[in-house]
């Protein structure tokens, strides 16, 4: 209740402004020249001539403020006066300004009046303030000063509370005793008048709690130290309104939080009725609030997981504390199917919730990736067909199947025959549109059941569950029927077959991995004839251990040198003069003889030894020139490279360094490279053979018409010779049923070489007939055993020493 305060007395009124001024003191600029007092305290005569600086304050002498309070130590008396300044125009006296000296009242509070007034105030603040100050008497319990206060505070009277046992104790929450007496412990080894304070709850008559805040010290102690009067304040806590203020603003936090959050939230009964959705909802899916208040979540929900998200929705909503976090589709409002991740949590036991909440958001992208990275980890990107990984999935699956129906199953490897030839002559885009074209050929001869897998670059693997040998050899027989036809790839017909090797579960193994190794043996036995297929048979296994045996020897032989060269002369085909000679390499093994090019180069190939072989090949060929040019021999010598050296990033940085190494002149070496394997990589091949031709080494393309190279990229290629294969010269014999069409087709090359600048070299000429026959038509040079066999170096070190004494004979004849 507000208080009314008693006004001021009139005698006070009338001291405060009964006089305006007490003296007027008339100044020049420098010093008081007149003082008018009508004050008997104010003496003129003790302040006529005092200079203005000592008399006035700075701010009031600079002209800054206009009046000040000011004391006048001159008088005598200790009084404060206000001093006002009024300046006078300059120029119309001598006078500068005026002062004016008012007396400043001041309270006498020993006057009755006075303290009545005061005391009225003290009253009114002491009644109306949170705050009170006690006096405990600590043995007895009860207030000696401040009980009126604390009664009245917790609606007791002072009567009541003396009476109670614990006396003013006996209100104290029981949780809070505890802070209580920790407060006193410290006050009781404290120093006196040390403050220490306190929070606890105090409870009023009518049942409410209060909080409080109390600061005590000890007043007065026993002779022992213990307290027995303290003296402190207690001021009532507005923690209920602050609670329920910080409440509110909580609510009112987390609110915005879920209101602008992108996760969805949703509520529904114990009756799966829809009781709240939050906005996020509405702006996920589409669905306001008349759409689903009140309503259960069957529409919500995609129609093929209605069943088992009716079943979830139900188990949480009857198992109280329950919850759970599934993946579901649910449908937009416009029909679109939305993958969300959602928990729902049962919360019907809460009386502040009363419901069961779901927390979901959309995983469409997560969904999408997912789907991208199953594609990608079990599927070919470009046919879509099962890659390696799932096939061995597949296939595991079906022998457990087959196992437990007692029943066969068959595994194909199946390879496409010259799909390189294809790939690099048409280009990779008419390979890739070949084998979409097979795919969908192969797919059509399959059953259902079965598996069709692409497993490299021209290799399809197929597992056939439930399959008898006869059923098995059908199928393959199917395949190889259509696939040796010309097939639509883009806008080219090509002809290409397949090779396909067969393995059966369980006649040949119950393992899958022996399954796919045996297939893939038979294949290869297969592709030796091309357009066939051949079961396993143990004698590959046989094969397959001598691969081995002979892939970890040559490693061996690389490393240690235990290869050496054989050198076949290349002749002029008019004069039959030597022109160079091709380096040969050849492997004696210790144990198991002599093994051929044919077996070990293709091992050194799949295995990566090629480069090494390479290098040991390439620095045995100089080798062996610069110990010719010191028996005065200066010829060239020729040696091969394979398209995996042109794709080895170090080749030429090698080949120079084993060139400076021996010091010798790239004119004295030819390296020779297949047609396939120069039109592998155009672009790479020509930039290869660029760096070697600035070496000055000669270059030449090996095995030609065997390919099927495209005359634009073969004008681009820094080439000095053309190597016609020696299959189209062995057919040069009119016995030949194709003899007219390789005449021809040789002869189409040596036009070709001369409309090139290009030489042409002949191999494999064995008889009269193929030299004569390639001397008419203009070939440039022969290599063969008409000419000569390959023989080791020091053989041919006496042939040409022999030929070089014949052509200096000649010179000075």
């Amino acid at each position: 209740m507000e208080q009314r305060i008693k006004p001021l007395d009139k005698q006070l009124l009338n001291r405060l402004f009964s006089n305006d001024y007490s003296a007027l003191l008339v100044c020049s600029k420098t010093h008081v020249i007149k003082v008018i007092s009508i004050d008997p305290v104010v003496s003129p005569t003790l302040l006529q001539g005092t200079s203005i600086e000592s008399l006035l304050p700075r701010s009031l002498h600079n002209g800054s403020e206009s009046r000040a309070i000011i004391t006048l130590p001159q008088l005598g008396v200790d009084r404060e006066f206000i001093v006002s300044s009024l300046k006078l125009k300059k120029g119309e006296s001598h006078v500068d300004q005026i002062l004016s000296l008012q007396t400043l009242p001041s309270l006498n509070l020993a006057s009755p009046d006075i303290q009545d007034v005061v005391k009225d105030y003290k009253e009114t603040v002491i009644q109306n303030s949170p705050i009170f100050i006690y006096v405990l008497d600590c043995k007895e319990k009860i207030f000696s000063e401040g009980l009126q206060n604390y009664s009245k505070l917790l609606g007791y009277t002072e009567q009541e509370i003396m009476a109670m046992n614990d006396g003013v104790y006996s209100f104290i929450h029981p949780d809070d005793f505890e802070a209580v007496q920790q407060q006193e412990e410290i006050l009781r080894q404290s120093s006196d008048r040390t403050v220490v304070p306190v929070e606890f709850r105090l409870q009023h008559k009518n049942g409410d709690w209060l909080w409080v805040q109390v600061h005590s010290t000890i007043y007065s102690r026993t002779d022992d130290g213990d307290p027995l009067i303290e003296i402190g304040t207690i001021h009532k806590m507005n923690k209920g309104q602050e609670a329920e203020n910080a409440l509110r603003q909580k609510d009112k936090y987390y609110r915005t939080l879920v209101e602008n959050s992108y996760d969805c939230i949703l509520m529904y009964n114990k009756d799966g009725k829809v009781t709240y959705i939050s906005p996020s909802v509405t702006r996920v899916t589409g669905y306001s609030e008349d759409d689903l208040l009140g309503k259960t979540l069957d529409s919500f929900i995609y129609e093929d997981d209605r069943d088992d998200a009716t079943l979830n929705l139900r188990y949480v909503a009857e198992n109280p504390g329950a919850s759970s976090v599934v993946e579901r589709r649910i449908r937009h409002k416009n029909g679109d199917i939305i993958w969300i991740e959602s928990r729902l949590a049962n919360h019907l036991n809460d009386p502040d919730i009363q419901g069961v909440t779901i927390n979901f958001h959309a995983i469409n992208d997560r969904k999408e990736a997912e789907q991208e990275i199953h594609r990608l980890a079990n599927y070919d990107s470009l046919t879509g067909l099962a890659n390696r990984h799932l096939l061995r999935n597949c296939l595991l699956r079906d022998i457990e199947s087959c196992q437990a129906k007692r029943s066969k199953l068959a595994f194909m490897y199946v390879d496409l025959d010259r799909f390189k030839q294809i790939n690099d002559t048409l280009g990779h885009s008419i390979g890739d549109e070949l084998l979409i074209s097979v795919t969908e050929f192969m797919k059509k001869c399959l059953r259902n059941g079965d598996t069709l897998a692409r497993v490299g670059g021209d290799e399809f693997a197929i597992v056939l569950p439930n399959t008898e040998i006869h059923e098995a050899q059908a199928v393959a027989e199917r395949l190889l029927r259509h696939l040796k036809n010309p097939i639509q790839a883009g806008p080219h017909r090509v002809q290409s077959g397949a090779s396909i090797g067969i393995s059966m579960y369980p006649d040949h193994s119950d393992n899958a991995e022996d399954l796919f190794r045996f297939a893939d043996m038979a294949m290869y036995s297969a592709k030796s004839a091309r357009n066939r297929f051949k079961f396993y048979q143990r004698k590959y296994s046989q094969q397959e251990n001598k691969r081995r045996m002979i892939e970890k020897k040559l490693k061996i032989a690389i490393a240690d040198q235990q290869l050496h060269l054989f050198f076949q002369p290349r002749v002029d085909i008019i004069s039959g003069k030597i022109t160079s000679v091709e380096a040969l390499c050849r492997w004696d093994d210790s144990e198991s003889g002599s093994i051929p090019p044919n077996i070990f180069i293709p091992i050194a190939e799949e295995t990566g030894l090629i480069h090494d072989l390479s290098q040991l090949v390439t620095k045995m060929v100089c080798r062996q020139s610069v110990e010719w040019h010191g028996m005065g021999i200066d010829i060239p010598i020729a040696f091969n490279l394979s398209v995996k050296d042109l794709k080895y990033f170090d080749l030429v940085h090698n080949l120079n360094d084993t060139i400076s190494q021996f010091g010798v002149s790239g004119k004295m070496l030819e390296v020779e490279i297949t047609e396939s394997a120069a039109m592998t990589d155009v672009i790479n091949t020509v930039k290869v053979l660029n760096q070697l031709q600035e070496k000055g080494i000669k270059l030449s393309i090996d095995d030609f018409g065997k390919g099927y190279s495209s005359l634009a990229y073969l004008s681009q290629l820094p080439v000095d010779n053309l190597k016609i294969d020696k299959y189209f010269v062995s057919r040069l014999s009119p016995n030949c049923n194709d003899h007219k069409v390789n005449l021809n087709i040789i002869q189409t090359i040596i036009s070709l070489a001369q409309s090139l600048n290009l030489k042409t070299v002949a191999e494999g000429i064995e008889t009269p007939n193929q030299y004569n026959t390639l001397k008419s038509l203009g070939c440039h040079m022969g290599q063969g055993i008409f000419f000569y066999h390959p023989m080791p170096a020091s053989q041919l070190s006496k042939l040409l020493s022999r030929e070089a004494r014949l052509a200096r004979n000649t010179i000075n004849y």
